[in-house]
């Protein structure tokens, strides 16, 4: 037993001297705790040498405070062995002449912790340039930049944006629409140049969205991480709630991020919907945005309300469901106080109801605060939106 144990000593907590030095530093310079340090210098081989502090002082040189600088070196460790004025500091200047500042550093490292690697007249330059000309400005770049796990560094990745975006342009996207299509999800328009073009033509053929529309972007974006039999399963829910594929469609049109959704969400929300509240397909159809909303949190909490208001005779046809769930929160809220002196503590039980995430409030006219349980309340249909 006293082997074992001082077997275990030596193995989990005996550093060699250079790594001892190097944890010191780091736990008197940066905070980090001797956990930390031994899991950097073990898997690293990293020691302390006049270069770490030098490395360190570039980064405050910088505007980055302690605190980040730990988080890039937790990520990059061996970002600590770059020689500061040779290597790390020419490319921290071009990070910041382009605009980003000390935590969109920080984000970058996090999300490429390669990238001080990456040799800089032979990929960061020619990879910003890229993005610059294909994004059209700085902003642009370091919004993808600020969004991306990937970075436009290799030749591969390089050669795959610029056969993508030709397949774009080639499809009848201009310029502005690409950019969108390109900061909305930036990994997608590094997808295989040959499932790209097959969903193009997919949304336009399938969903009869044609390319000029506004929608048909964000179409394409879904069909990308989506794929068609699974689109397939998600229409087969509509259908069994006697929606026609016309009706899928021109739906998909109006809200492409609705086949987004789960197929559980979906069937969820047409339940509520059609088989609760009564609604046609007709109806949602003209009032899409239903689908946009978290039924839980947000349309179901408002109903109820609604429907108290209905009980009382506060309110009469009008406001409409899809016109609070419309409102802001804020906005939701400033309404309900309209109600406080003849409804004493609804904007307190509304607020309960969202915090559930479910209707476990059972709402009573006569007395708001009642509780019992679980239940939905039904609002009658409306023929406006």
């Amino acid at each position: 037993m006293n082997r074992i144990s001082t077997f275990l000593r030596r193995r989990y907590t005996t550093v060699s001297p250079t790594q001892t030095t190097l944890t010191n530093y780091l736990t008197t310079t940066l905070n980090f705790t001797l956990q930390e340090t031994l899991k950097i210098t073990s898997k690293t081989n990293l020691s302390l040498t006049p270069n770490t502090s030098q490395v360190i002082t570039t980064f405050k040189n910088y505007g980055l405070n302690n605190a980040q600088i730990k988080k890039i070196i937790s990520f990059a460790p061996k970002i600590l062995s770059c020689k500061a004025h040779k290597t790390l500091n020419p490319k921290l200047k071009v990070f910041q002449e382009l605009g980003l500042s000390g935590s969109d550093l920080v984000g970058l490292i996090q999300r490429n912790p390669e990238v001080f690697g990456f040799g800089l007249n032979t990929r960061i330059m020619p990879g910003l340039s890229l993005l610059r000309k294909v994004l059209g400005s700085d902003e642009n770049v370091i919004e993808v930049i600020n969004k991306s796990r990937w970075l436009c560094f290799t030749n591969y990745s390089m050669k795959r944006l610029e056969t993508n975006v030709a397949i774009l342009k080639d499809f009848g996207l201009g310029d502005d629409r690409i950019v969108k299509f390109i900061l909305s999800n930036p990994e997608k328009v590094m997808v295989n140049p040959k499932v790209l073009a097959s969903k193009l033509s997919y949304v336009e053929e399938r969903f009869k969205i044609s390319r000029e529309l506004p929608s048909f972007i964000h179409a394409v974006s879904v069909a990308l991480y989506c794929s068609e039999v699974e689109v397939e399963s998600k229409m087969e829910v509509f259908r069994g709630y006697g929606w026609c594929d016309s009706d899928i469609a021109l739906l998909f049109r109006n809200q492409p991020y609705v086949l987004n959704k789960s197929e559980e969400n979906i069937g969820e929300k047409l339940e509520f919907y059609m088989k609760g509240l009564g609604y046609t397909p007709v109806y949602l159809l003209s009032c899409n945005t239903f689908f946009t909303f978290s039924l839980k949190k947000r349309v179901i909490p408002r109903n109820n309300m609604l429907t108290i208001l209905k009980e009382k005779k506060l309110v009469g046809e009008k406001p409409s469901l899809i016109t609070i769930v419309s409102y802001t929160e804020l906005r939701f809220l400033e309404y309900l106080r309209g109600f406080e002196d003849d409804v004493p503590g609804l904007c307190e039980t509304y607020l309960e109801c969202v915090e559930s995430g479910s209707s476990a409030v059972l709402l009573d006219a006569g007395n708001v605060k009642k509780r019992g349980k679980v239940v939905f309340y039904y609002q009658k249909p409306e023929i406006t939106c």
